[in-house]
């Protein structure tokens, strides 16, 4: 496997993790229960951690607006 490969796929998994948090965000906003609400936020914050330690790895930063 080459060296871009990897690299692009670590893009496409941070990608796809910043994608998930915006799932998460739309999920918080639409709980109709604290349970739902809480449940989105955990998923969320693992989201976020995922995609926060991948940017690391590709020294990049693709952190949302305000987040």
């Amino acid at each position: 496997m080459a060296d871009a490969d990897i690299w692009d796929r670590i893009r496409k998994a941070r990608d796809f993790a910043l994608e998930a948090e915006k799932t998460e965000r739309q999920r918080i906003a639409d709980a109709s229960t604290n349970e739902e609400q809480q449940a989105a936020s955990v998923r969320l914050a693992t989201r976020q951690s995922v995609r926060e330690a991948l940017d690391v790895v590709l020294d990049e930063d693709t952190s949302p607006p305000g987040a």
